[in-house]
C-alpha cells in the first residue's frame, strides 16, 4: 500500500466517531423514587393477563435498599411485596424479598441484571433478567417462572423510571 493511502486511511479511522457505550445499569440508582412495570404473565395452561407494579424505592436507616411493591395481577387481590438487599461487591446484591422461600440474588454486568430466588407459593424458581435500554429510564423485564426443570410461567413487559 502506497504512503498516502495508509496515512489517509489511519486518518478517516482516528477521526470516526467512537461506538458510544452501551448505558451501564445502577440498580439501586434506577429503583431510588417511584417506577411503574407493566407486564404480561403467561401461566401453563392458563390465558395470559395483565401484571402491574407500582414500586418505591431508597435506603433504610441500617443503609440497606428496600424497595416496596404493590403488585395488580388480573384475576387476582392487590397485594403488597417488599425487597430488601445489600451490596454484596462490586456488580453482586443479596437480600431478601418477602415472596421469597430463601434468600435473592442479584447479578448486574453492564446494562443487565439477573435476579433468581425461590418463591414461597409453589417452590418455584425465578429467574428474572432486566435490561436497561438506550433511554435509561427504561428496563426490558424478563422472568421465567421454573418448577421439577420445566416452565411453569413466564412474564414479559417493560419497567419505567417514574422519577
Amino acid at each position: 500500500m502506497k504512503p498516502f493511502v495508509t496515512i489517509t486511511l489511519a486518518l478517516l479511522a482516528s477521526s470516526a466517531p467512537a461506538a458510544s457505550d452501551p448505558p451501564k445499569l445502577d440498580m439501586t440508582g434506577f429503583f431510588t423514587g417511584r417506577s411503574h412495570a407493566e407486564n404480561v404473565i403467561k401461566i401453563a395452561f392458563h390465558g395470559p393477563h395483565k401484571l402491574i407494579v407500582d414500586s418505591v424505592g431508597g435506603r433504610n436507616k441500617e443503609g440497606e435498599f428496600v424497595l416496596v411493591d404493590t403488585v395488580r395481577e388480573e384475576g387476582k387481590p392487590v397485594r403488597t411485596r417488599t425487597w430488601v438487599m445489600r451490596s454484596a461487591g462490586a456488580g453482586h446484591f443479596t437480600g431478601f424479598l418477602s415472596d421469597a422461600a430463601g434468600p435473592v440474588d442479584v447479578v448486574t454486568a453492564g446494562d443487565t441484571a439477573t435476579i433468581s430466588y425461590t418463591m414461597k407459593d409453589g417452590n418455584l424458581k425465578i429467574v428474572q433478567q432486566i435490561k436497561l435500554q438506550s433511554d435509561g429510564k427504561t428496563l426490558s423485564n424478563h422472568v421465567v417462572a421454573k418448577k421439577f426443570g420445566l416452565t411453569f410461567a413466564h412474564v414479559d413487559g417493560t419497567i419505567r423510571k417514574v422519577d
